[in-house]
């Protein structure tokens, strides 16, 4: 195989150019999913709940908050606007004060009455006394804040729902309130698709600037740095033109690609850049190089690929892509960086090693702390415990979204004015008491929109708060042993599926940590040490980041869970290059100490770089308005912390116990 990328390498190079052209070309009409919908059909509910369910999706909330309260003018002028919402074809329904109505049990018969009429100032004003004492799910007591929940039909097309939130922007705006506010998953999916290829592009920029500028710090040759950042940008299209071509575009949860991308990249090029052997014949450089840094970086690889592969476990769609595409995307980051580092052997590129103070400054450092590694052994085992007896799983429908993002704020308003976005149906007999039904539904924090009736039975669409999984299944449990009805909308089925998914990444992470175990077992002779050295110094930094994120309100969910699978397999590359050099030195007979004296003057060095590196590479993804983003920079940068002060204090003194 060495043989093979450097005989082929201008081959291989032709391959690479010819298949970038193509992927760029490929690449115009980048389609992002974000269809929820293939959550809730992972749910074990019947079949017609879960067709009804998907009818959610067609629902747009628009709030509007006005300086003052409404006068009786400004409720006639905004009631002489709605009739243009009954003539746009793709709006089949809508609700508000202006058409709600409340049923009133007397001791005879149940009465519907208006809550709003504004025929007369004289009725708008019994109007007012009457909402105060009934309560409006539609309008504010203050009178200053409206509701619209508009239901849609036929929206067959990207451009049918661009061109109908235009239309209702527009119609809104005529009303002169102080805000508009809207949401619902159509402005949701439109929302994410537009900001998620600029966020993208825009901190993939600024990661290359970062990176440029560190590993030119560090290498001091333009041409390294260059061939390096050009193996990221091929890598990172690659991916995404990899799946748009099986899939037909890439999945939400692919935005964090690039991330990966960078920090494998990164890795696995310091690494062979590592080198104090001279060599006048350019081969045996590149035959040296891939023989004892080349394994390693093929082991960090399959190993990284393992923590992907568990995603392939999950009866998830989206993560079972996103696992299948970054397995296969690492090895050809591999396939590209070994191609391109040929060319800087044979271009002689390569030159003497950089030496940097403030590396060797940080050995020292690390060095000098060893006197108190019980101390911080004992912080790292207490932080341990303290992450797992505090784990909890929980999934909000925000959780991707950060709380500065301005569709988290346009959700917020919704839940904190008018009960929530999370859509809840309530579908029970005729027989059943109604007024019942409502009074524990409202006792219950949720709020009615619609009430119908449908093949004899009564049908109560409701929303509630986006409370998370096990307030609201707490809720449901509790309406359930009450009534003999059936529960169905998204945000049930949501709150029903999520948290099950999030438990089987979590088994998929754990299954992921045995085999890489094992992996290294069988690739050292089925030397059963390896197993307890090769797995130690990446658990506990993993469980330590959990345990300093207990701190917080940090909690696993289907948006973050896939994140520490991510992390495991990108903080166990450096402890192999150590390992790997270390084993390597006694093959060839190097005494322990001798062995453990190489690691330090020469992977410790690479090591130190690359996990400088990625840090600063990930600082401009702690800004991201989607929060897998921002978790992933930040749990990253806080493991890798933590295993780089476990490998370069604790893992020589396994390595020396355990690996003779």
């Amino acid at each position: 195989m060495i043989r093979f990328f450097w005989k082929y390498r201008y081959y291989n190079l032709f391959i690479i150019f010819l298949t970038f052209i193509l992927s760029v070309f490929s690449l115009k009409n980048l389609k992002v999913f974000f269809e929820s919908e293939r959550i809730i059909e992972l749910s074990n509910v019947e079949k017609d709940i879960i067709d009804k369910s998907l009818d959610d999706k067609n629902l747009i909330l628009v709030g509007l908050e006005f300086s003052d309260s409404l006068s009786y003018e400004s409720l006639v002028l905004i009631k002489s606007q709605l009739k243009l919402l009954d003539q746009n074809k793709n709006i089949q329904t809508h609700q508000s004060i202006f058409n709600e109505k409340e049923i009133i049990y007397s001791s005879f018969v149940p009465i519907t009455i208006s809550l709003l009429d504004i025929s007369s100032k004289k009725k708008y004003l019994q109007s007012l006394e009457k909402i105060k004492k009934l309560n409006s799910n539609f309008i504010t007591k203050d009178f200053k804040n409206l509701l619209f929940v508009i239901k849609c039909k036929d929206l067959n097309s990207e451009n049918d729902k661009e061109d109908l939130l235009k239309f209702l922007e527009s119609h809104f705006t005529k009303y002169n309130s102080k805000n508009i506010f809207s949401t619902g998953q159509i402005k949701s999916e439109i929302y994410m698709q537009e900001n998620v290829v600029n966020e993208m592009i825009y901190f993939t920029i600024s990661s290359f600037i970062l990176c440029s500028l560190i590993l030119w710090f560090y290498v001091r040759n333009i041409y390294l740095v260059s061939i390096n950042i050009i193996s990221i940008v091929l890598s990172i299209l690659f991916s995404f033109n990899l799946s748009n071509f099986l899939f037909g575009g890439i999945e939400l949860v692919m935005i964090i690609i690039p991330a990966v991308i960078f920090i494998i990249t990164i890795s696995d090029y310091m690494h062979l850049l590592n080198s104090n052997q001279k060599f006048r014949n350019r081969f045996r450089l590149f035959r040296s190089q891939m023989q004892y840094i080349g394994k390693p970086v093929f082991l960090t690889s399959a190993t990284t690929a393992i923590g992907f592969l568990s995603f392939t476990f999950v009866g998830f769609d989206p993560l079972m892509r996103f696992g299948l595409i970054t397995t296969i995307s690492i090895f050809i980051s591999l396939f590209i960086i070994v191609t391109l580092y040929s060319l800087c052997v044979d271009l002689n590129y390569i030159k003497r090693k950089h030496e940097v103070n403030s590396v060797n400054k940080i050995i020292i450092f690390f060095s000098s702390i060893k006197k108190y590694q019980f101390p911080i052994l004992l912080v790292f085992i207490l932080l341990s415990f303290l992450g797992l007896f505090n784990i909890s799983i929980n999934n909000f429908l925000t959780d991707e979204i950060n709380k500065k993002s301005p569709l988290y704020k346009e959700i917020s308003y919704f839940d904190n004015i008018f009960g929530g976005i999370k859509p809840v149906t309530f579908n029970a007999s005729n027989n059943i008491s109604l007024s019942q039904l409502k009074n524990e539904i409202s006792a219950n924090d949720l709020n009615i929109d619609f009430i119908y009736n449908e093949n004899e039975r009564v049908v109560v669409k409701s929303r509630m708060k986006d409370k998370g999984t096990i307030k609201s299944n707490i809720i449901y449990d509790n309406i359930l042993k009450k009534f003999d009805l059936k529960i169905g909308g998204v945000g049930f089925l949501f709150d029903k599926i999520s948290n099950q998914l999030t438990k089987e990444v979590l088994l998929g992470l754990v299954f992921a940590i045995l085999v890489i175990g094992v992996f290294f077992v069988v690739f050292n002779n089925f030397n059963l040490n390896y197993f307890v050295v090769s797995l130690i110094p990446n658990v506990i930094p993993l469980i330590t980041c959990l345990g300093l994120l207990s701190f917080s309100d940090f909690y696993f969910s289907l948006s973050n869970a896939f994140i520490f699978a991510i992390v495991f397999g990108l903080i166990v590359d450096d402890s192999i290059h150590i390992i790997s050099a270390y084993s390597n030195c006694r093959r060839r007979n190097l005494s322990i100490e001798e062995s453990i004296n190489f690691c330090k003057k020469n992977t410790f060095q690479a090591v130190i770089k690359t996990t400088i590196v990625i840090i600063v590479s990930l600082l401009p993804l702690l800004f991201s308005e989607f929060k897998s983003i921002s978790q992933l920079a930040y749990i990253t940068i806080i493991s890798a912390i933590v295993a780089i002060v476990f490998d370069l204090i604790y893992l020589p003194k396994l390595l020396k116990r355990y690996i003779k």
